[in-house]
């Protein structure tokens, strides 16, 4: 009697994960995460203040946050179009940071830079949460987490590599070396991503035949059409705590990413020990994004808000106490690097189960440009709270007490959620 064995085939959403990651890994931490190497070379050059010429990259930020909310309103409506837009955000960026390296004025910068929002968010969150939800029932916070860590790995390998390039060739040989390198990373990408399963004749990973939408579906299985669409959220209290949670959350952690250093040796540190206490968090949350889309997958969101917020909350009280003893700064790096990565991966996770994926990016896009604006104004509040105070250390007081509030309404808006059954809408 002949025995027959099923070969399992593999599964095309991972190559999905693996675009995503090229997307992140340019996008991210290439043409974000890279730019503080430019700072002192190019106002040593074209005697541009430090303030003005900085001020290129909150424009691009600006710009990209009301971009990503068309950008949601297009994938609503287009989905099927999904790769020909992440295509022209690639040509728009790559051409943006190539023509900063022919920059000589600082308006040229500020121009380019508004160029570059425009196109800046088809590589981020958006696009790569969008084909993520779409090629994952199972395992979604996993590849999530497996996506977002794209960035903390180009940006450990490309900062060196681009200081050097800097220091060797100068920085106008850097900006190119940028383009260059994103471009060879996203080409790939957009050639190998299909935006759903039924583009390859799949279901989404998870989802047993009889399940899903069949073979000849277009675009988006019947499966991802579950939840309830953007109008429908703006109205239920859920959406508001789920705006407030990611709020705080991004309150706490950019507010205290930008003053760690200063805080570390404020209190006693080298400059030595604080840097490597900081490029530390970078290592640590290459895996931490990981592990949290993996434990996300096996706890559901409720745990997963909870987890989220603890995160955030210990890195805080980590910082606040960073002083207790000389092993503090490696305890915050290590708590840290899991709560700067809640900044990411529970976004897209907890929004997907919280409201489901009807109109996923929609929902997203709109959720997150509203908490946006508590990354682009931490930094500055956490400056003007050490003014007032005179110290970091209540500073980080309130940012314990917003890291709690976060840990709260996220939560709150998990379990409302639940009770209600957006998500199966």
């Amino acid at each position: 009697m002949q025995q027959t064995k099923t070969k399992k085939k593999f599964f095309y959403g991972w190559v999905i994960v693996f675009c995503c990651t090229l997307l992140v890994a340019a996008g991210t931490g290439i043409f974000v995460n890279c730019l503080g190497i430019f700072v002192k070379p190019v106002c040593e050059e074209l005697g541009f203040d430090r303030g003005p010429f900085t001020l290129y990259s909150t424009i691009g930020g600006f710009v990209g946050m009301f971009a990503m909310l068309a950008y949601g309103e297009l994938y609503r409506r287009y989905p099927q179009h999904i790769r020909k837009f992440i295509a022209l955000g690639m040509v728009i960026c790559c051409g943006a940071f190539y023509g900063y390296s022919l920059s000589t004025k600082l308006w040229h910068f500020y121009a380019l830079a508004a160029f570059y929002g425009t196109g800046s968010m088809t590589l981020a969150g958006i696009s790569i949460t969008t084909l993520i939800n779409n090629w994952f029932v199972e395992k979604r916070g996993l590849a999530t987490g497996l996506a977002f860590a794209g960035s903390g790995v180009s940006a450990a390998v490309m900062t060196p590599v681009l200081s050097t390039i800097v220091a060797d060739f100068g920085w106008r040989m850097g900006y190119r070396t940028m383009s260059l390198v994103s471009l060879c990373l996203l080409v790939p990408a957009v050639l190998l991503i299909r935006v759903s399963p039924a583009e390859k004749g799949l279901l989404p990973y998870g989802v047993k035949p009889g399940e899903g939408a069949g073979e000849n579906t277009p675009h988006i299985p019947v499966l991802q059409q579950t939840g309830i669409t953007r109008r429908q959220a703006v109205k239920t209290p859920a959406f508001y705590l789920q705006i407030l949670g990611m709020l705080c959350l991004g309150t706490a952690g950019m507010g205290m990413s930008g003053h760690v250093i200063a805080y570390l040796t404020d209190i006693g540190y080298s400059e030595l020990t604080a840097s490597t206490a900081m490029s530390l968090v970078m290592t640590v949350m290459i895996f931490a994004k990981i592990l949290l889309g993996a434990v996300f997958d096996k706890i559901g969101p409720v745990p997963s808000a909870v987890l989220t917020g603890i995160c955030m909350l210990a890195s805080v009280v980590a910082l606040r106490f960073a002083g207790v003893g000389s092993f503090m700064p490696y305890v915050f790096s290590l708590c840290f690097g899991f709560g700067y990565s809640t900044l990411t991966v529970p976004y897209s996770y907890l929004i997907g189960q919280n409201f489901g994926t009807r109109e996923f990016a929609a929902i997203y896009s709109l959720a997150s440009m509203i908490s946006s604006l508590g990354n682009s104004y931490a930094p500055s509040l956490s400056g003007t709270l050490y003014d007032f105070f005179g110290s970091y250390v209540n500073v980080w007081n309130i940012y314990i007490v917003v890291s709690v509030a976060a840990t709260v309404s996220l939560t709150a808006a998990a379990k409302i959620s639940r009770q209600k059954g957006y998500s199966r809408y």
